[in-house]
């Protein structure tokens, strides 16, 4: 007869924090918050991808908080993901609700390090924006969307918006990564998108230029977003701890 000490309930590790709803004889039952996403018949390359990616996340000991969580494959086709009661960052500023600026350093910062986390994984997201960043129900920032990831070698399947990437940039690295979060934190500070209401090919030529959005009257992160948007920085790392120095200098300005 088995015993307690050598039958146990094997719970993927990137579940164990969901509510057990119900437990019999041969197993539990954990509550899912959950979504599916569901790919268009021609995407089939997108789908593939954003399962490889998340496969490769899921085989960690322990899943980042700052990316959304990755439940499973349903019926080969569709992919279980955490929902994200808040929406994405940029669907959370368009409803006019005042953000204080340290909820705001707080997205910057989380988004950040699940971006320096994924290319420790080697993987390069390609489509960073505040579209792709997700806010849970205590309104902390998770990135998704992997369909266009570029992993290891691969090529990449998506890219950048066309203010969110230098146009003379064609493959994804750490500097094309960091222009994007430049773009996303000026995004999230002024709660607009740079060079809003200008046309790409208009976009294009003042980034080829080095004319970017005046950030003077920024409150925070005006240095990192300018040597984003320089590529002055070799690794995401290196973001992360200006983005941390700003934020502490940020709350210096406010005490």
């Amino acid at each position: 007869m088995s015993t307690l000490q050598e039958s146990v309930v094997q719970v993927p590790y990137h579940i164990r924090h969901t509510e057990t709803v119900g437990a019999g004889l041969s197993s539990w039952v954990h509550r899912l918050d959950a979504v599916v996403k569901c790919y268009m018949s021609d995407r089939g390359d997108e789908r593939k991808r954003e399962i490889a990616v998340y496969e490769r996340l899921a085989s960690d000991a322990i899943w980042h908080n700052g990316i959304m969580r990755y439940y499973g494959v349903l019926d080969e086709k569709s992919v279980v993901l955490q929902f994200a009661p808040n929406g994405s960052i940029r669907q959370y500023l368009g409803r006019g609700l005042h953000v204080p600026l340290s909820t705001k350093l707080r997205w910057a910062e989380q988004a950040t390090d699940a971006i320096a986390f994924l290319h420790s994984k080697g993987i390069f997201h390609c489509d960073i924006s505040c579209n792709n960043i997700f806010l849970d129900q205590d309104l902390n920032a998770m990135v998704g969307d992997f369909a266009g990831s570029a992993l290891d070698q691969e090529q990449c399947l998506s890219w950048y918006e066309t203010s969110h990437s230098h146009p003379d940039t064609e493959d994804p690295s750490a500097k094309s990564e960091a222009f994007a979060l430049g773009s996303a934190f000026y995004e999230i500070l002024v709660e607009k998108r740079p060079f809003e209401g200008t046309d790409e090919c208009t976009i294009e030529k003042e980034i080829r230029c080095g004319r970017f959005p005046d950030l003077e009257q920024l409150p925070a992160l005006k240095d990192a977003i300018t040597k984003c948007w320089n590529q002055q920085y070799d690794s995401i790392d290196e973001l992360l701890q200006d983005v941390k120095q700003g934020e502490t200098s940020a709350w210096t300005m406010v005490y």
